[in-house]
């Protein structure tokens, strides 16, 4: 190392380096390519910290933090939050020290309590002091074939009749853009009330359509209404599903499983070469349902540095500490719950 440094990406002088440099990095996200910043700069309002590791002037590592506050939730920095993926990407240990240390003392300088890092991938390194790792968080990965009746015939007899009933029920599966979001956000908003969760404002969406490249939607109705749908992402031969929902009203229907058949069916005949369905808890509902695809479990690998005192973050709907509060939202008629729940859920990462 001649000339070790890190930098802040403080204005548009040095974004060309960044996005080449993210283009060329083997385990880089969509997530850490610049117009991820924008969407969520402009769908919920908080102050980001994209860091350079730069050695003799050359871009050897990144790391994209977003810093968060609330004075219900505490101060912290994550990468990426709302997000599946994030963290750093450096050429050598040294620069992904070099930023993991940085990022430390910035947090402690801005009297955050911890950094969360979402990566996909194992830190070159052990932790370092004041790091610890966690793995209760997987992607769900289904490796595509170009026929997708290799993957229609390695499915539970039992899944594909659920699929074959919600064709017979008046179920229709479309793709399209930002002009279904209306649409497709009458199920989201429903959805995440039944869940008890805060919904995110309609904003995150709008802007992914509006900044991030090759989104599409992905929509399910039934008997002309939505009932599930699906926001997609591609990346290269990679498409990720981050965010899908479905009507609890039209299970009966199996308007779920339907959406998810027709996502794989449209990822193969897209050209796509893998299917993320999203990270989700290792052994919960979620993933059991997730399994039934048949995808590949990738581990995944959070990061957390934390402020001397302070004990490793549970900000999560299966906290028992929130269950109270889960309960009474489930209970929310869904217009308050829809109109309330973006100014919470923008501090839950």
């Amino acid at each position: 190392m001649k000339h070790l440094e890190i930098v802040e990406l403080a204005d548009g002088a040095r974004e060309a380096e960044w996005q080449t440099y993210i283009k060329n990095a083997p385990n880089a996200s969509l997530y850490h390519a610049l117009e991820w910043r924008d969407v969520l700069r402009r769908a919920f309002g908080h102050r980001s910290w994209y860091l350079m590791a730069q050695d003799d002037g050359k871009t050897r590592g990144v790391l994209p933090l977003v810093e968060m506050k609330s004075s219900l939730f505490g101060h912290f920095f994550v990468s990426l939050p709302f997000l599946d993926y994030g963290g750093i990407l450096a050429d050598a240990p040294q620069y992904e020290t070099a930023l993991a240390t940085a990022a430390a003392d910035l947090a402690a300088k801005r009297g955050a309590h911890h950094i969360e890092l979402r990566q996909s991938f194992a830190a070159a390194r052990s932790p370092a002091a004041g790091w610890k790792l966690r793995q209760h968080k997987a992607a769900l990965v289904i490796p595509l074939n170009a026929d997708p009746d290799t993957h229609w015939s390695g499915l539970s007899s039992r899944l594909r009749g659920k699929v074959r009933k919600a064709e017979k029920s008046g179920t229709t599966f479309s793709v399209g853009m930002a002009e279904g979001l209306d649409d497709f956000y009458q199920v989201f908003g429903r959805n995440m009330r039944d869940l008890g969760t805060p919904v995110y404002s309609p904003a995150l969406f709008q802007n992914v359509f509006r900044f991030a490249k090759d989104a599409a939607l992905l929509l399910v109705r039934r008997e002309g209404r939505p009932a599930a749908g699906a926001i997609a992402l591609r990346r290269g031969e990679r498409v990720e599903l981050p965010w899908i929902c479905s009507d609890y009203s039209q299970s009966s229907f199996s308007v779920n499983e339907y959406l998810y058949w027709n996502a794989i069916q449209w990822a193969c005949s897209s050209g796509a070469r893998e299917l993320d369905l999203g990270r989700c808890s290792v052994d919960g509902g979620t993933f059991r349902f997730k399994m039934q695809w048949n995808p590949k479990v990738r581990p995944l690998f959070w990061y957390y540095w934390l402020a001397s005192g302070i004990k490793l973050p549970e900000l999560s709907a299966n906290n028992p500490k929130y269950a109270l509060a889960v309960r009474c939202w489930k209970k929310m008629p869904l217009a308050l719950a829809n109109r309330v729940g973006p100014s919470i859920v923008r501090n839950i990462p």
